[in-house]
């Protein structure tokens, strides 16, 4: 009864935007929806490992560029970019999962951000396949068995559908046996390894499993605006889907788009009025952090319950 309650509420949710809001809202609901998938994938390792990761926009930023060079050489088909996105977004997890599976804390940190700024350093001098600076425009538009899939309504459906199903497949995540071990890595190593199991290679199933689903995201995220560039793989989106997640709730799969709307919404409608707009984003995280420092998600349902007793 609660999921057929979760799945209709979820459909209200994509349908009443999708036949009231303009053009401009969608795409940024849209925005919202991807961002937000990109920071839940990076919560299954900050929130459920203790895996704080400052190169997780290669996974997204790779993942985006993948995608768009495909559709720019053989369309835009969706199954084949989001595969693509997929693909990419798996083969970074590895590449990153290999290279940070048996380091920790700040070693961990600092490995991911090299290696992050190592696919950014690509991204921004191989111009002849990713544009360079100024990136990749003039994308094709979607399609879906024939349908033409590129108005911002379509948009913000397929990343409504796409950001269900990774919740979906993260919640599964944590939920199985290979998430309760990875908590459990988080909380008692040893004893994890005195009970027969690899930290290692549950760190790396983690950083497969975030891959894959950052992968999806950054496929689609370049048809949005029809371009892609080297500011999806820099450092600083990285630490910017870091303070999304603050923000929401760190180890709230659902905080994970609270924190990406907070974020997004303050980014495009204050920096309209003031060029501090970083001010309030700094406020509100100190704020978070000493009044909330398990996030919005968790005041609000700390929140719930007070209500219910």
């Amino acid at each position: 009864m609660g999921r057929l309650l979760f799945l209709g509420a979820s459909a209200l949710a994509l349908a009443l935007p999708a036949w009231l809001a303009g053009e401009f809202h969608l795409r940024f609901l849209a925005e919202i929806l991807l961002i937000g998938t990109a920071v839940m994938s990076l919560d299954l390792l900050v929130g459920f490992g203790g895996l704080v990761s400052l190169g997780h926009a290669a996974l997204f930023g790779s993942a985006a560029y993948a995608a768009a060079i495909v559709a720019l050489q053989m369309g835009g088909n969706l199954f084949v970019v989001l595969g693509t996105g997929i693909g990419a977004g798996v083969a970074m997890g590895a590449v990153m999962g290999i290279a940070v599976m048996r380091s920790s804390n700040l070693f961990l940190l600092i490995v991911t951000l090299l290696l992050g700024q190592i696919v950014w350093e690509v991204g921004f001098h191989w111009r002849a396949v990713t544009g360079g600076a100024d990136g990749l425009r003039g994308l094709p538009a979607l399609t879906l068995v024939g349908w033409v899939l590129n108005g911002p309504r379509a948009l913000f459906v397929m990343s409504g559908l796409l950001a269900l199903i990774a919740y979906g497949i993260a919640r599964a995540f944590v939920r199985a046996p290979v998430g309760l071990a990875l908590v459990g890595a988080r909380e008692q190593p040893l004893r994890m390894v005195a009970l027969g199991y690899s930290i290692p290679r549950i760190r790396l199933y983690a950083l497969l499993a975030s891959g894959g689903i950052a992968g999806a995201a950054g496929a689609l995220y370049p048809f949005l605006n029809l371009y892609v560039g080297p500011q999806s793989l820099h450092w600083s989106f990285s630490a910017t889907m870091i303070i999304m997640l603050v923000i929401g709730g760190v180890g709230s799969l659902w905080g994970a788009f609270l924190g990406s709307a907070i974020y997004l919404t303050l980014q495009t409608y204050v920096s309209a009025y003031t060029d501090r707009w970083q001010l309030c984003v700094g406020l509100i995280f100190v704020a978070i952090v000493l009044l909330l420092p398990h996030g919005l998600a968790s005041g609000l349902r700390r929140l719930r319950g007070v209500r219910r007793a």
